[in-house]
């Protein structure tokens, strides 16, 4: 085990002006520098660029994509998995799942028996998920500015701002004239047309009735009106969605590390990724505040090693920490920066003693309904297409007014439950009254329903994922040793405010309803999960039955968030409006961590708008 003491984590003492200008750091090697994705430390090893890395995933590969547009700026990026780019499991995303609990992912462990999936491959996530391209409301991305500090509001986080960089990031492919056949629609002037990342409907988009008959049963059983595209900012909807894959290519998923690396690695001498190598701390220059980073120590990190020997870079600028929600608050944590009493006792140092350094975790649940059809063939391939969101209104009906006046009632009493996952109470109350507030006055979606035209369990046609979107509980990420290749504790406090459970069990009451309305009924011959377990009492079944059966069988999504949190310090904000890590001088992170409320979206449209907002605001600065 290594412990890691306050002397290890100081680079000699050296004055901050001098260190940013690069005076006392080692120089790169004359002649061509190291370039490409390499899983070799030589020529990389006590070697200095302008920024360095931390993490080759989705906001990783981004900003390092963008940086590296002026060829007088030198990137390294350290990523802990490897480069998978020409396994199936990656590329192809009609193999989508296969990928899920293997060595191309890092399984966090979670309570109660529960892993969340997060990529621990090149591209991160973006490599191994299921590509649905969707953006959520526009008053959840305003809600962001309200959080920071007012003079911090000509930043742009907000709708307007993260739509410019969301579009910049796309390069989206309107749906042919057989793809309108078959339900694809869009509106051109919210996507991008010449960004990276690829988006577009599938050569194998499913033609047969199921999926425009979930949609149309969805309608009808809740009132849930049609919107032609979730990325107008409009979520409470039904529609079908594109996915992140190239169309032109044969479907091929559209990663950030095929669209941000692939076109440019043989091409940039300025970048250079490193593959399989976890970076175990971010090597400091001093100990009084603000902290200067100097650049990080890194080792070998395989299926099969975890490396004793340590590595070492450094960073003539800045260290950009994108190792994603779960990931980002460890190494953080690892290099003195986070709540001194978990630090403590691990015998590290709190250089900066953040107490919000992996805080205000938010993860969302789901579970799975399934049913057995009426003899149809699929007539198609995939991905699915076919989302519902409703809101608070439509998933409790008659029971909105209460269930209103109780979230207004409960915030000062919840947000006491939550507190020691958070700041203190009086902040979170804050939190939870924005939170409402998108809930409330601005319908946002509360509940998410993908569609799966082929289920799971056998015998099975369909399946609904029905996934609560916006949880009040807050959970925490913690390390537990002082030894980096150990997983942090992470616990994501699920259904913890009864709330969430009441949401989780409206949305599958409500699905069973929509599985029982036409015209998706007259497809479906049998519901075969929960079927008989949560038996049907004529009312959709009795929330005791459905709450027992949830708890039971529920999931976490993989949408971790919130773990450094972009908001003023008085409400546990760990980074600024700029994405720099308070009372630090060089330090940003820039990944799902930093977004503070959960979106009613999948992240990866919002991310890569994240990314590409960062790599713009570290241009400015320098």
């Amino acid at each position: 085990m290594t412990v890691v003491a306050e002397c290890s984590l100081l680079f000699p003492m050296m004055n901050p002006s001098l260190l940013l200008l690069g005076l006392f750091l080692p120089s790169l090697a004359a002649g061509t520098p190291v370039h490409g994705v390499t899983t070799s430390t030589d020529g990389i090893d006590g070697k200095t660029y302008d920024y360095v890395v931390i993490g080759g995933g989705l906001a990783g590969l981004t900003v390092a994509g963008r940086l590296t547009e002026d060829p007088s700026v030198t990137v390294l990026v350290v990523e802990a998995g490897a480069d998978d780019r020409n396994n199936p499991e990656v590329y192809d995303i009609y193999e989508f799942t296969v990928a899920l609990g293997g060595p191309l992912d890092w399984n966090f462990p979670a309570e109660d028996g529960r892993t969340i999936a997060g990529g621990r491959t090149l591209g991160g996530s973006s490599s191994i998920n299921g590509g649905s391209w969707t953006r959520g409301s526009v008053a959840q991305y305003d809600t962001w500015t309200t959080l920071l500090e007012p003079s911090e509001a000509e930043v742009g986080w907000n709708w307007e701002g993260m739509l410019h960089y969301m579009k910049k990031s796309e390069n989206f492919m309107p749906p042919t004239p057989d793809q309108v056949v078959k339900g694809a629609e869009s509106i051109p002037a919210v996507h991008g047309a010449s960004g990276p990342v690829h988006s577009a409907f599938s050569h194998g988009m499913y033609k047969g009735p199921q999926q425009p008959a979930f949609l149309a049963a969805a309608t009808n059983a809740s009132g849930i009106v049609h919107c032609k595209d979730l990325s107008a900012g409009q979520a409470n909807c039904v529609t079908m969605t594109p996915c992140s894959l190239n169309y032109n290519d044969n479907d091929r998923r559209s990663s950030s590390a095929q669209s941000y690396l692939t076109p440019v690695e043989n091409i940039r001498t300025n970048w250079v990724t490193l593959t399989q190598h976890l970076v175990t701390r971010i090597i400091w220059a001093n100990s009084t505040l603000p902290l200067v980073a100097t650049g990080i120590e890194f080792a070998e990190y395989t299926n099969t090693t975890n490396g004793t020997t340590r590595y070492t870079a450094y960073a003539r600028k800045e260290v950009i920490v994108a190792a994603g929600a779960l990931r980002t608050p460890a190494i953080l944590q690892l290099s003195g920066v986070g709540d001194a009493d978990v630090l403590g006792p691990l015998n590290i140092t709190a250089l900066l003693d953040l107490k919000t350094v992996g805080k205000n975790l938010q993860e969302q649940t789901n579970n799975v309904m399934e049913a057995s059809g009426t003899g149809w063939a699929y007539n198609g391939t995939g991905p699915n297409n076919a989302i519902a969101f409703p809101n608070l209104f439509q998933l409790f009906g008659n029971a909105s007014d209460s269930k209103v006046a109780e979230i207004n009632a409960s915030i000062e009493t919840w947000a006491a439950s939550q507190a020691s996952h958070a700041y203190s109470a009086a902040a979170l109350e804050t939190i939870f009254r924005a939170q409402a507030n998108v809930i409330i006055k601005d319908k946002v979606p509360l509940i998410e329903y993908f569609f799966v035209t082929v289920g799971a369990a056998p015998g099975a046609d369909v399946a609904t994922v029905n996934w609560q979107l916006l949880p009040f509980s807050r959970g925490s990420v913690q390390i537990v040793s002082a030894d980096p290749f150990v997983y942090p504790n992470v616990h994501v406090n699920y259904f913890n405010v009864s709330f969430d459970l009441d949401v989780q069990v409206a949305g599958l009451k409500l699905l069973r309803e929509i599985y029982k309305t036409q015209p998706l009924s007259d497809l479906i011959s049998s519901e075969l999960l929960p079927g008989s377990a949560v038996p049907d009492d004529g009312e959709g079944g009795s929330d005791a039955d459905w709450r027992v059966w949830a708890l039971q069988n529920y999931g976490s999504v993989a949408h971790p968030l919130g773990t450094a949190s972009m908001m003023r310090r008085e409400l546990g904000g760990v980074v600024d409006a700029y994405l720099k890590v308070y009372d630090t001088q060089n330090v940003r992170v820039v990944d799902a961590s930093i977004l503070p409320t959960q979106l009613s979206a999948h992240l990866s449209s919002s991310i890569y708008g994240v990314a590409e907002k960062a790599a713009d605001l570290i241009k400015a600065a320098w």
